[in-house]
């Protein structure tokens, strides 16, 4: 309480600063705070692989700045998929979960489809990928393949994060928001340009707030989450040509409960969220980096090199029922190590552009997943089954065995099922791209890319009962001539233990070609085909099914040969937890326009990806995992606008379309060939549009009017396209007032109250695991708030 109240004071401090701040001139403050955009500026790709204007970039790329990053509100990885075409990243669960789809092809769990890059920095582990923005000025999404330059699991496309740098911005930025449903939230950025050859940034952040929605049994909100981190940079620039950079992110992070509701897929009938089993996610991530830039005059060269170190705790009620059915703990230990050494040209040499560049890493991931069985837990999942099956087979005419025999367990204590999971892996690749401009004629460009890159993966694995699962075969057998039935009662008293070392390697070629015509200054038009790669892996989440069958087996112990076969048959560890790789094609035309003068820029996209070996989530037993699904097709277009008619106005439009459909795809028992992919939007769309009014008077400089639609759907959820979300739209708004270096916005989100799911999953019904209960997460409801913001 003493803690809110703090936040309140401040805020309250800072309000009224701002109302009587010194009259500033607008024009003079920095690019990165003015309030109007300016279409005139080029925008820059800062990655140092592709240093280029957007406009000439042969690809499809998005760019959001700083000031849209603050009109919309976005802080988080998970905000950017609504301004994005064909970018999905729905909002659920955890900051565990990061699924992020485009062009119809992402991924829920395990290996990633789309990159992450901070500063330049590749976030190994996709458990890294949900942290909240602080000092962000800029973020970029390539769509499509980057694997030639980037590696492993970019298929699908790349982001961008970038912070500011002191040598361009120095000063210190306060912010402080309030906001429905308990949010309280404070940030503040120091930057320091000590001497021509030294200046540091400084920056921290903290966020509280209550869930959206509440736990029925519990009676209390379910989703709270507190965070907190900090931001150091330290930058060198001993001589002109030199320039390097020290820094050190860290984040906590608590969240507690998942937000996953009963759903009935005929009625479309949700039930109130209701488990009784404790569920959240705590996080704490550090990324230390080094980067090194060198200017020569026959070329340049970055090297940046990473640590990376984070540990975790998930608990889940597995069954998401007030029934004490079983619970999932899975802690996670990671260190990572990245290098990597670019080369590239200083300017174009007798037509030629080239880069080249060798990269390696080394990671280490140590997983900790005790799953408990309780009382009902025992009973629903391994005596009822078995008793079930068992009376059924006794029914049948001419059966010669038992006629009542059961399966009773021993249930007074739970049985705990440890599991140790060591997953080392490591790589290295070369790469090289070289451009051959004015090809035939002027403005017509060739590019050739080509990567080499070898990973191997290993997993040493062991799970084992802290106890041995006990109990007894009762009943009778009724044997012909005898006067009486003769009593069973055998007791059986099983082991469990799953233990054993697995490994993967896998050495891929991955080429880019692309042709770009420069029609004028204006128009610039491109082709592209190139090759993607996603690892394969391991899904833990499996040993728990494994491990149930198990008891299964031993409970049937004699009666073996009476049960069908799939019910005793021995698990193929390595075939029931291990996923393929993923590879693909992507073939893409598209167009840029830019008119400056006009103050129009337009951006166009058509693509086509055959994919092979397409990793898809699924529901097996009550754990989810990852498999290949065969073969996918993606069509699709993609179309961005940006217009600004005149100076104080602004406006954007986003379209993408997506046709991702399966070609091949059989789980055994049926056919999915024609079905759409799961959790591919068809659509998404954004629609945005800027108003400044400049006011010019003591108290207020100009009022900024900011409102904003995004939407996505339809999006399937099941591979059997029997569940899905229709298209919906969200509305968004602010309001900002500004004078001088201080601003105060009001903004909402979801206004119209549009009520959505995010998320849907099935898994097997707590009482009775012969059929599946169904699950949703509804999106976020209307939220509102207002930030102070105070540049000193």
């Amino acid at each position: 309480m003493k803690k809110i109240k703090a936040i309140i004071l401040l805020l309250f401090v800072v309000a009224t600063f701002s109302v009587n701040a010194t009259n500033v001139n607008v024009d003079a403050l920095p690019d990165s705070i003015q309030y109007s955009v300016d279409l005139d500026a080029i925008e820059i790709i800062s990655n140092p692989k592709t240093n280029t204007p957007v406009i000439t970039f042969p690809g499809s790329v998005s760019v959001l700045n700083a000031q849209m990053l603050e009109q919309t509100n976005t802080v988080s990885i998970k905000d950017i998929s609504s301004y994005v075409p064909n970018l999905y990243i729905p909002d659920y669960g955890t900051k565990l979960i990061s699924a992020i789809y485009i062009r119809g092809i992402g991924s829920r769990i395990n290996s990633p489809a789309v990159g992450l890059y901070v500063d330049d920095v590749p976030y190994i582990d996709k458990s890294s990928f949900d942290f909240d923005f602080n000092d962000i000025s800029k973020v970029e999404v390539f769509r499509g393949p980057q694997g030639t330059l980037f590696g492993r699991n970019t298929m699908a496309g790349l982001i961008n994060l970038y912070t500011v740098s002191p040598f361009q911005e120095e000063g210190l930025k306060v912010k402080l928001g309030v906001a429905n449903y308990d949010t309280y939230n404070a940030a503040f950025n120091f930057r320091k340009k000590i001497s021509d050859k030294f200046a540091l940034s400084l920056s921290a952040n903290y966020n509280t707030r209550d869930g959206y929605y509440t736990n029925q049994f519990t009676g209390k909100s379910c989703g709270d989450e507190e965070v907190a981190g900090a931001n150091l940079k330290l930058q060198f620039r001993p001589t002109s040509s030199l320039d390097i950079t020290l820094s050190s992110i860290y984040e906590y992070s608590n969240q507690d409960g998942y937000a996953y509701q009963m759903y009935d897929k005929s009625t479309q009938e949700v039930s109130p969220i209701n488990y009784n089993d404790y569920a959240g996610y705590k996080r704490n991530m550090s990324v230390n980096s080094l980067k090194i830039a060198y200017t020569h005059e026959k070329f340049l060269m970055n090297s940046v090199t990473s640590y990376q170190f984070l540990t975790d705790d998930m608990n889940l009620d597995q069954d998401f029922t007030p029934i004490r059915d079983f619970t999932l703990q899975q802690m996670q230990k990671q260190n990572s190590i990245t290098q990597e050494i670019v080369f590239r040209s200083p300017k174009t040499i007798k037509g030629w552009d080239w880069l080249a560049g060798v990269y390696g890493y080394y990671s280490h991931i140590r997983t900790k997943g005790p799953v408990t069985f309780y009382d009902e837990g025992l009973q629903y999942m391994v005596e009822t089954p078995f008793n079930t099956m068992y009376s059924q087979i006794a029914s049948r005419p001419g059966f010669r065995g038992p006629k009542d025999l059961s399966l009773q367990l021993d249930k007074t204590t739970p049985l705990c099922v440890d599991g140790l999971y060591k997953t080392p892996s490591w790589g290295v690749a070369g790469y090289t791209q070289a451009t051959y401009n004015n090809l035939f004629t002027e403005g017509l460009s060739l590019t050739v890319g080509l990567r080499l890159e070898y990973e191997k993966t290993k997993l040493n694995h062991i799970t084992n009962s802290l106890r041995n699962m006990t109990g007894a075969i009762v009943g009778s057998m009724q044997i012909p001539q005898m006067p009486f039935p003769i009593p069973i009662n055998e007791a059986i008293d099983v082991p469990l233990s799953v233990q054993g070392n697995e490994s993967m390697d896998a050495l891929e070629l991955l080429p880019r070609f692309e042709i770009e015509y420069k029609v004028n200054s204006s128009l610039y038009t491109y082709v592209s085909a190139a090759r993607g790669y996603r690892s394969g892996g391991y899904n833990f989440q499996a040993f728990s099914n494994i491990i149930r069958n198990k008891m299964i087996i031993g409970a049937v112990g004699n009666y073996a040969s009476m049960m069908p076969p799939a019910m005793t048959a021995e698990t193929d560890v390595n075939s029931m937890i291990s996923y393929a790789p993923e590879h693909s094609w992507n073939y893409e035309a598209g167009i840029h326009y830019d008119l400056a003068d006009k103050r129009v820029a337009f951006d166009l996209a058509l693509f086509f990806i055959d994919c092979k070996d397409q990793q898809i989530s699924v529901v097996e037993g009550f754990g989810r995992v990852t498999k290949n699904s065969g073969r996918t097709h993606s069509t699709g277009v993609e179309a961005a606008l940006r217009y600004s008619p005149i100076k104080p106005l602004q406006f954007s439009a986003s379209y993408g379309y997506t046709h991702a459909v399966f070609r091949e795809n059989y789980d055994g028992e049926r056919s999915y060939k024609g079905n759409y992919v799961p959790f591919a939007p068809a659509h998404t769309l954004a629609v945005d549009a800027t108003y400044t009014l400049d006011v010019n008077k003591k108290c207020l400089d100009a009022i900024e009017f900011n409102l904003g639609m995004t939407g996505q759907g339809r999006i399937y959820w099941t591979e059997a396209n029997d569940v899905w979300q229709n298209f919906y739209g969200l509305l968004n708004s602010s309001i900002t007032l500004r004078k001088g270096m201080a601003s105060v916005s009001l903004w909402g989100k979801n206004l119209t109250a549009t009520n959505y799911h995010t998320f849907y999953f099935e898994t097997l019904n707590a009482k009775n695991v012969m059929s599946q209960s169904s699950f949703v997460e509804r999106g976020r409801p209307i939220t509102f708030g207002a930030d102070v913001v105070v540049r000193f």
